[in-house]
């Protein structure tokens, strides 16, 4: 058997998938290419096929990572190719590599993540007032976001630890360039919508939430 670890990147074309419809998706490709995927035993078998995270609707990316464990093993450039054949557009694989067993898994692995945003403002927002919105959201000891918890009950959750930076690239035409970047945290971080969420409830209401926002995850790291 053989472990791989390969990193991909998802476009517009795919962007509004589900992530399960993303996993039937590349399970499906890997039937077509040929590349059989190792199953766990017991009574209800699963393909050995686990992704560093789930993305959310909407989301492009140019830095995802799958991890697959094979039947066989095969040269790395031919996993690649096999598999760009059999993928649909909106979804390329760019990089792959064997990874040792008992490495720890990809969800652990994760340390941070780069997205380039843009988003609509609220009226009477410029570039000077969303940048001292972002000044004094970012000097806050604590942004408290209401989260639902297994049981389905609204609980306080501090989410200031995983946001590393947010600040503004561009503003024109009353529509904002950001980039953020945020921490993984025990396995844990925060969805970049519910940040400028945050923004519009701790300081001033600034962003526009809805589905015309434009999400990229440009980078997503993992530790070595």
């Amino acid at each position: 058997m053989s472990t791989i670890r390969f990193k991909f990147t998802r476009g517009e074309e795919l962007r509004f998938i589900s992530h399960l419809d993303q996993q039937r998706l590349f399970q499906r490709a890997f039937r077509r290419a040929g590349l059989n995927i190792a199953h766990s035993n017991g009574f209800n078998p699963h393909p050995k096929l686990s992704f560093a995270l789930a993305m959310s609707v909407g989301l492009m990316s140019d830095s995802e990572y799958g991890d697959v464990v094979l039947t066989r093993d095969i040269d790395l450039t031919e996993f690649t190719k096999r598999l760009n054949a059999s993928l649909p557009e909106g979804l390329k694989v760019v990089e792959a590599r064997r990874i040792p067993q008992g490495k720890a898994s990809l969800s652990a692995s994760l340390t941070d993540s780069r997205y380039r945003i843009e988003v609509a403002l609220e009226p009477r927002i410029d570039a000077a007032s969303l940048n001292e919105a972002l000044s004094v959201y970012q000097s806050l000891d604590e942004v408290i976001l209401e989260k639902r918890n297994k049981k389905g009950k609204l609980v306080p959750k501090n989410i200031r630890p995983f946001i590393q930076d947010i600040r503004v690239l561009s503003v024109q035409n009353g529509t904002a360039v950001l980039a953020l970047r945020l921490k993984y945290i025990e396995q844990q971080s925060v969805k970049p919508e519910l940040v400028l969420q945050t923004v519009n409830q701790a300081v001033k209401p600034c962003f526009i939430i809805d589905p015309t926002i434009v999400m990229i995850r440009e980078e997503l790291n993992l530790k070595s």
